[in-house]
Parts: structure tokens; sequence; C-alpha cells
């Protein structure tokens, strides 16, 4: 699964559609931070309908990958 979350410490390494992120959503399912959600950065049902979510807390560990939004679209960030 893959990891949404607000705003982290961490090394950028690239940028990510929506479409792409949908995608690795499809295919994989996520976890999404309750932050995201009160924020407006994602919407709940659109998330369930592209498959598996859950909404919890998650702490990454140093060098994971996980997913940030932006004004630009998603980041991905390697944990610090």
């Amino acid at each position: 699964m893959v990891a949404l979350l607000p705003n982290t410490d961490g090394v950028p390494k690239t940028r990510l559609s929506d479409r792409a992120l949908e995608g690795l959503i499809r295919r994989h399912g996520a976890y999404v931070h309750p932050r995201l959600v009160e924020e407006g950065w994602v919407d709940l049902e659109d998330l369930e309908a592209l498959g598996h979510v859950e909404v919890l807390e998650v702490q990454p560990l140093p060098g994971e990958k996980v997913f940030v939004p932006s004004r630009a679209g998603w980041v991905i960030l390697e944990v610090a």
C-alpha cells in the first residue's frame, strides 16, 4: 500500500501526476493520513472508489518513500 501523508521531513525525489497516483492506489491501495482528508487535499469517497483505502496516522521510517501533496501535484518524498 502507498502512504499519503501531509508534509514531512525528507528529500523530494520526483513529482507524480494525479492520474499516476490513482493507478498506484488501484493497484496497491493506500494509507491516508486523516489530516489530508480534514484539510481537503483528498476526497475520501473518490479514493475509496479506486480501491482499498485506510485512514490512519502512519509514522514512516527513515528511508521509506511516501506521497506528499503540493500545489503542482504529488511529490514522492524519501523520509529523512
